[in-house]
């Protein structure tokens, strides 16, 4: 990739050291912005992100030492490495320079050449300081995305799949004796844990991918309500072991641009959701507003437990410290798929956002482009 020129701020009430040090940079590919005074420059400053700053001393009003601890002091500024312009030498000048956090000096006149190198040196700094960041937030994303995986495998998903193993050991040495109606009921939970445990592991397999940036999309225009029906039919035995009715409120023709298996994922994700957070005789529904002319905007309705402004603001976090709560029939979740179901939305340019009120509800929103100049994109 090719980087930017870098932004220089010269500050400097003098005109002949300004065009001096601008001659200098400027032949050198160097984006110069100037500044007279020192409010001129705090101003410029928080508006533009400069790779350095050249900052004079001796100036009227506000001197060199002020801007610099304001800039300083500033977390917006404080990164931006700033080279002293002074004619003093005085050691005590220098040490001072330092102590307010300047990055090296420079005496007038000008040496071009000593002027470009310190220049160049500082901004290479910058840049690969910034860089490192770059590089350390994303070591630590991955080491938090590992921690979550390890978590959920050691607890989320071991622990039932060995409770259903430590059930079926005892029936199967005829350690417990069950008649036809407890059996029924003991394979009836089994199903329920085995298709929890499932859902688990294929999501947690998507995330992985996803993070991993090895996930493979294949988008193309998709019949939306195909797409509903199949969710509506593979979901709505489990709506019927809670006695919670499904509704399909798609009609006509709606067809969307993505990713079959990651919009199928998606859906699975915010109505199986909708299904552990609804009491028995509640409702589920999927609704579509094609009011945008570029993107299809669906909702999944619920009026089930719902949940306070704290807990949804925090509901697409994976990092969240808070636990997530047990569903309506004691149904356990992670809440990593409505992770997933985020980070697959905006792999289509669209979004995602929650409606909830304690104790009436949940709507979770999302869009999907319609073209495929839209995927991608973010939408309005």
């Amino acid at each position: 990739m090719v980087q930017a020129k870098p932004k220089i701020l010269l500050v400097d009430d003098n005109p002949i050291n300004v065009r001096v040090a601008a001659k200098i940079l400027h032949t050198h590919n160097y984006n110069i912005s100037f500044s007279k005074s020192g409010v001129e420059a705090i101003q410029k400053a928080s508006q533009i992100d400069f790779d350095l700053i050249l900052l004079d001393i001796m100036m009227p009003g506000m001197d060199g030492y002020e801007v610099c601890e304001i800039l300083k002091k500033n977390p917006n500024t404080s990164h931006i490495p700033i080279i002293f312009l002074t004619a003093k030498t005085e050691a005590e000048d220098v040490v001072h320079a330092f102590e307010l956090g300047g990055a090296d000096y420079l005496t007038k006149p000008f040496n071009a050449m000593e002027l470009l190198s310190r220049v160049q040196t500082h901004v290479r700094l910058k840049r690969s300081l910034e860089a490192f960041e770059v590089a350390n937030k994303q070591l630590r994303e991955s080491s938090n995305t590992k921690d979550k995986m390890f978590s959920i495998i050691s607890h989320d998903l071991l622990g039932p799949l060995g409770n259903i193993k430590e059930s079926l050991e005892l029936i199967v040495n005829k350690e417990v004796e069950m008649d036809k109606q407890a059996m029924e009921k003991f394979i009836k939970a089994t199903w329920n844990a085995v298709g929890n445990a499932f859902n688990l592991l294929e999501n947690l397999l998507y995330w992985a991918r996803n993070q991993r940036g090895k996930m493979v999309y294949n988008p193309k225009t998709l019949d939306l309500n195909q797409i509903v029906t199949e969710t509506h039919s593979l979901l709505e035995g489990v709506a019927k072991n809670k006695n919670i009715t499904l509704i399909n409120n798609l009609s006509g023709e709606n067809r969307v641009y993505g990713d079959k298996n990651a919009i199928k994922t998606i859906l699975r994700n915010l109505v199986s959701n909708a299904i552990k957070f609804t009491q028995p005789q509640g409702s589920v529904s999927i609704c579509l507003n094609d009011s945008d002319p570029l993107f299809m905007q669906l909702a999944v309705c619920d009026n089930g437990v719902g949940m306070d402004e704290q807990s949804a603001n925090s509901l697409f976090s994976a990092n969240r410290k808070n636990s997530p709560k047990w569903g309506t029939n004691g149904e356990k979740g992670v809440g990593l798929g409505l992770i997933i179901s985020k980070e697959f939305v905006e792999k289509h340019g669209g979004k995602i956002w929650l409606e909830s009120a304690e104790g009436k509800g949940s709507t979770f929103y999302f869009t999907l482009p319609k073209y495929a100049k839209q995927y991608g994109y973010t939408s309005k």
